[in-house]
């Protein structure tokens, strides 16, 4: 299932990258390599925020995560603060979060206010669920649109009713500067920023309302296989749309992750709180057990997470392109042929079936990216310097073809000057 999604979000992406230059568009949200730099830190900051958020209901989370290098007093002062202690192990941080507010209230305010609603784990886990399952069927009704476009024209009313697949776009947009509100729709793209862009037509509105019942599915019944339906399209647009600026990009945004993954997962057990605490298709999952409870009830899981599809996928995308000299057609004329794509993806298994093998050895999970981010990254290398390609390789880009954002442009012009 993995090497579907990395093969269909490669050759998505490459059609993607493609039909955005013949318009003579710039890709939006690219990783440059500055963000890959900070990619990791940022992900640390997000994975150890939901920890906080699963993890208090355990026997003193602080201690868990390191604390026990503290003297105890400390470590034992600071939970306490944070509602959890060993003498209250069993427990979370107790009412809702409105009820904790309301303690700290005046009287003559709390009685105007009887029953303060409470904010509990449960609602916003049922809502993060919800949300997710909603864009991933949006992301499989983008995928799945071509064929519901197809059915529709062979329809008798696609004859009859031209405008029956109508254009939309919706957007939401502030200014940068003081100015009327009525000014704003006709103001210089400088002066202006979009919050919100949505563009869809009536082939997208319908695609959605079948693949909602796939959403819908998941949310009653939890099935591995509406998970994987809506992982699969997660992970392939993922890797279509998100772009990675250039192939040195690529290298830091896999060297930070690898870091980061070996870190959360061996050195506390912050990455496994947080992936059995999400009830939600964030991973792919294939039942052990399938031949012995059959696949309706089957409960013992394979797992990959989505993070070890989507961030290698970028970077199998980008050597497609590469591969099909994207940003030259001048190169195309009298070139070799390249194969980077081909053996990147063999590489890939091969990093999967090395992670399944020392699991298997250890008989524990293991962090994916240890094994697949050294695969994906040595032997592409490798083969470019066989083939003499190194440089070409290394210094790939397609810098000129995003959308840069106001501190590049700042960058850009300053780099400029000094040059001159």
């Amino acid at each position: 299932m993995s090497l579907l999604c990395i093969i269909l979000g490669g050759i998505r992406s490459a059609r993607y990258v493609k039909r955005m230059i013949s318009k003579k568009k710039l890709i939006e949200g690219s990783i440059t390599v500055k963000e890959a730099k900070k990619f990791p830190i940022t992900a640390s900051c997000v994975l150890f925020g939901l920890y906080l958020f699963f993890k208090p209901d355990g026997k003193a989370w602080l201690m868990s995560l390191g604390g026990t290098y503290l003297p105890s007093q400390y470590s034992l002062m600071i939970n306490k603060t944070l509602g959890t202690s060993e003498s209250n192990a069993t427990t979370s941080f107790g009412p809702g979060i409105f009820k904790k507010i309301g303690s700290y209230l005046p009287e003559h305010i709390v009685e105007f206010f009887p029953e303060m609603p409470e904010l509990k784990k449960e609602y916003f886990m049922k809502f993060l669920l919800y949300m997710i399952c909603f864009q991933g069927c949006v992301a499989l009704a983008n995928l799945l649109k071509p064929v519901f476009s197809r059915i529709l024209r062979l329809l008798p009313i696609g004859d009859h009713w031209p405008r029956f697949n109508t254009p939309y776009f919706v957007s939401w947009k502030k200014g940068n500067k003081e100015m009327d509100s009525d000014d704003v729709e006709d103001a210089p793209k400088k002066d202006t920023e979009y919050l919100l862009k949505i563009d869809f037509d009536t082939h997208d509105l319908i695609a959605l309302f079948f693949c909602l019942s796939v959403g819908i599915s998941h949310v009653m019944q939890r099935h591995w296989i509406t998970n994987n339906i809506i992982g699969i399209a997660f992970s392939i647009y993922g890797i279509e749309y998100l772009h990675l600026s250039s192939f040195k990009a690529g290298s830091f945004l896999l060297a930070g992750l690898f870091v980061y993954d070996v870190f959360w997962v061996f050195a506390t057990d912050v990455m496994t709180s947080v992936a059995k605490g999400i009830d939600a298709p964030i991973l792919l999952q294939f039942p052990q057990d399938i031949f012995i409870n059959g696949w309706k009830d089957a409960k013992k899981h394979s797992m990959l997470g989505l993070g070890d599809i989507v961030i290698p996928g970028i970077f199998i995308a980008l050597l497609r392109r590469f591969d099909l000299r994207v940003i030259d057609k001048a190169e195309h004329k009298n070139a070799k042929s390249r194969f980077y794509f081909h053996v990147t993806i063999i590489s890939y298994a091969l990093g999967l079936f090395i992670t399944m093998g020392v699991m298997h050895y250890f008989k524990a999970a293991q962090p994916a990216l240890l094994y697949l981010v050294p695969c994906c990254l040595v032997i592409p290398l490798t083969f470019s310097l066989i083939r003499g390609e190194f440089s070409a390789l290394w210094n790939y880009n397609e810098e000129q073809f995003i959308e840069k954002t106001d501190e590049q442009k700042k960058e850009k012009v300053d780099s400029k000057k000094k040059n001159n």
